[in-house]
Formats: structure tokens, sequence, C-alpha cells
């Protein structure tokens, strides 16, 4: 089992330092993923016996060489990097030259046709990820290559990608993690962050088809400025439940100046709800709330202290009943953290644990950091029991599935598959959330990745074959 991954297969000596098991060496422990199917595999007289799966393979189609010199293709705030519609899916990476390529193909069909999209813009920083979405006339966006700088942004010239895209066209000024949503009635929106990240804003763009064109409110929908601290808000993935309202989930990053807790101080778990198509916010009980929402009037929903590791743009999605959940990790004290999951129980908020880990980390360092567990991926079934996705150290950077069952979300009583069994490097599950909830079928983009301490911006060049993988709920 590869421990330390990483470039060259070790971790930065900045990182190692916040490896360091709780009890015992890294190599004394195994994945609690393995240690849970190894205890599933064991029956009442010891004999061998398989665990029940809960996915099935379905398949796994080549899409070629990508670019795998740092987590840039394998980032969450990826939305969306895959996207199934009118029996197509459509999936977007950074090739091995970093070329934008457009993979699509007619489900049923493994011939996957590749549109390319040149790109001056090398993808040395992993927040220059791509995300794409379909507006109501059928024709792709993209966005992407932005890290505080201007945003490359193209659409396609119709809704048949052989027609290729128009040219690309620079964005902005200070953008940031490029992020579509449809939203009801096929609306397409674009939400991005303006700013750096401990001063910064979420701003929103609508397009108009008939114009062709991007209109913003003069206001940002959420902003971190003020004085004398400053601070910068990080959506998780935003979702649209069944009424067409739109959860976000927010996390304010902390200028080092304003605390003694360190370089990456992440202060939350915020919650807001949109009921007319983010045009304004409003508290899940209903108090509405005057734009631009700052941390002054935010919600506070999960109080997670200072200096606890809290990780940024994590996972979010909604259980049946339309409630909203989040899936983020912190430590609570130990400096071991842990997967766990909020979400809204009638007025009150519930958390439960998700993982087991037990590596020391902490949540420090600038720019992209080569995380020992990946964010995690969250979907849910429509009687609400939820599959969480991860990769982590821990299990050999396995991708991992577990799936708990309502009302309590107890991990002990969880049910663990390895759905990748190979090393991955740095890489964090791409789910395309259009299949799970239009076709019960779980798509992920996979590739192994790279991912160095400090290197954003360094032209860290490496390559790995790039998957498009399917299974089904059994």
């Amino acid at each position: 089992m590869r421990v330390l991954a990483g470039r060259e297969g070790l971790y930065q000596r900045a990182i190692i330092a916040t490896l360091l098991p709780s009890n015992g060496s890294i190599l004394g422990h195994l994945s609690w993923a393995w240690s849970q199917e190894k205890r599933m595999t064991k029956g009442r007289t010891g004999s061998k016996v398989r665990p029940p799966r809960f996915l099935q393979p379905v398949s796994a189609l080549d899409l070629g060489l990508a670019w795998a010199g740092n987590s840039v293709n394998c980032v969450p705030y990826r939305t969306s990097a895959v996207v199934t519609r009118h029996n197509q899916r459509y999936v977007s990476y950074f090739d091995e030259t970093g070329d934008v390529i457009v993979g699509h193909h007619d489900l049923g069909d493994d011939q996957v046709h590749r549109e390319r999209i040149r790109n001056e813009r090398p993808p040395h920083d992993a927040h220059q990820a791509i995300s794409m979405g379909f507006d109501p006339t059928d024709h792709l966006h993209l966005a992407f290559g932005a890290h505080n700088s201007s945003l490359l942004t193209t659409r396609s010239r119709a809704s048949d990608l052989r027609a290729g895209f128009a040219e690309l066209v620079e964005r902005h000024q200070r953008a940031t993690y490029p992020m579509f949503l449809e939203l009801a009635g096929g609306e397409l929106a674009l939400l991005y962050r303006h700013g750096r990240h401990f001063e910064g804003e979420i701003r929103v763009e609508r397009y108009d088809p008939d114009q062709e064109t991007w209109t913003g409110n003069d206001t940002p929908l959420i902003t971190g400025f003020a004085a004398p601290w400053s601070c910068g808000p990080y959506l998780n993935t935003p979702v649209v439940d069944h009424q067409g309202n739109v959860h976000l989930f927010v996390v304010w990053r902390v200028a080092p100046p304003a605390t003694s807790a360190g370089a990456v101080v992440n202060a939350g778990i915020d919650a807001f709800v949109s009921r007319d198509g983010l045009q304004s916010l409003s508290t899940h009980q209903g108090v509405q709330l005057s734009g631009p929402v700052t941390p002054m009037n935010s919600e506070r929903v999960i109080a997670v202290p200072l200096g606890s590791s809290l990780i940024n743009q994590a996972a979010a999605a909604v259980l049946p009943g339309n409630r909203p959940a989040v899936l983020t990790y912190w430590d609570a004290g130990d400096g071991v953290v842990q997967y766990r999951l909020g979400w809204r129980d009638e007025a009150p908020w519930r958390l439960a644990p998700m993982s087991r880990f037990t590596t020391r980390f902490r949540l420090d360092g600038g720019g992209t950091l080569p995380l020992p567990h990946s964010r995690p991926a969250l979907v849910v079934h429509e009687d609400g029991r939820i599959i969480i996705l991860h990769r982590s150290l821990e299990s050999g950077n396995r991708l991992v599935a577990t799936e708990v069952d309502p009302p309590d979300y107890e991990i002990s009583r969880g049910r663990v598959q390895t759905l990748v069994d190979e090393d991955l490097g740095f890489y964090e599950p791409i789910v395309d959330h259009s299949a799970w909830t239009t076709r019960r079928e779980l798509v992920l983009y996979v590739q192994h990745c790279e991912q160095g301490l400090g290197r954003d911006g360094k032209p860290d060049h490496a390559t790995a074959p790039a998957r498009l993988m399917a299974w089904k709920p059994v």
C-alpha cells in the first residue's frame, strides 16, 4: 500500500508534519473501509462470507489521457464536470496537453466523440477547473481558467456539439470557482467568487438565450468585504430541491491576521435558501435576509470552533421532504478530522459522524493542498439512504462508497464497498448528479492525479488515463 502518495510518492515536508497518526505508525493502520469490509466477511462461525454489494458496475468508458500534474480535473467545485441530458452524456476535462476536451456519447453507446478547445492558459493551478452547464436552448456553456483572474467562457455553436464552440471570451477580472446552476424553468445561472480567499464575495449572473448575453446584479449575493477584517465566502455544492428552491451552504475564510489559528481558518457552517431563483436569500425558517448577505446576518446552523480544520467546498444534497444536508469534515479537538453529516430535521439541525479516520491532519498552507482525505461527495436515495463517496490515504487512495440508512445515519451500521481498487493519488470524487437524479445511475469521472503543496502556478506535468465509470444500485 502506498501510504504517502503524491509527486514521486512522497508528501512535501510541510505536510508530513501534519500527517502523524494519533496512535502507532501510519503503516500500522489499515483503512477503515478495508477493516469494515473484513469485519463484514466473517460470519458467526468464522466462515468467509462476501459482503453484500449495494452498487453494481455498469460501464467504464475510456476518455484518453488527461492532465494529472495537479488536481485541476478532480476538484469537487466543478459544477458541473459531467452532465446527462436528453439521452446523452457530456464530460469535460483538460487533456495531457492542457487543452479542454468535451466528450459526449449516446447512452448505451461506448463511442465517445471528443471536441477540442485550444487553451493557451495551461492548467498549472487546480483552481482553473472547468465547469459546464446547459441553457434552455440546449447550448452548452463552459467556464474555466481563473484564480482571482479573468474567467474564460465559451458556448457551443449549436445543440449538436460537433458544430464546435465559439471563440473563448475573457470575462471579469477577479473570478474564481465558476459554478453553473439550472434554476426552476430551465434558466441557467452562473455563480462565481469575486476577490481573494479571505476578501471576496459571491456574484450571480443569468443567461438570456434570446439576447445571447449574461446579465448580473449590481449587488453581490453574499459578501465578506468588511472592515477591519474581511473574509471570503466558500460555497459547498449548490443544490436545487424538487420545488425549485436553491440551497446554499457557506463557510467563511478568515483573514490570517484576524486569529492565531493559522493560515487556513474557515468559520461556519452557514446555510441559506433561495425561493426566487437566487434573487434573494432567507433562512430555512423563513427569515428574509437583506442583500448582500454578510457574516453579520448569515445564519450559523452548525457551529464549528475556529481552528478545527473545517474544510471548504465540500458536499451538499437534499433529503426526502426537501430537507437540506451538508457533508464535510473537521476535527473535534483531537487533531483527527472526520466526515460529518449535518441535516435539517424539522427546526433543529442534527449531526452524525461519517468516518473513523486515525490520521492526524491540520488544514494549513497556501493554495491548493494535498489532502490526505478527499472532500466527500454525497448522493441520496429516494427513501433517504445516503451514499458517501471518498478517497483517503487510509484506504490506499482508493475510491470507496459507504451507504448509511436513515433516520439517524449511524455509521456503525453502514455498508462499505470499494469502487475503484487502485491508487488514485489526490483524486476527489466527481459525480454526475443529473444521472443520479434522472436515472438513479451513479456516474463518476475518475483519474489519478498528483497535487503538490504550494504548487499553484507551477508547471508540474503528468498524465493519467481518464474514465467515465457507472454503477447502478443493487
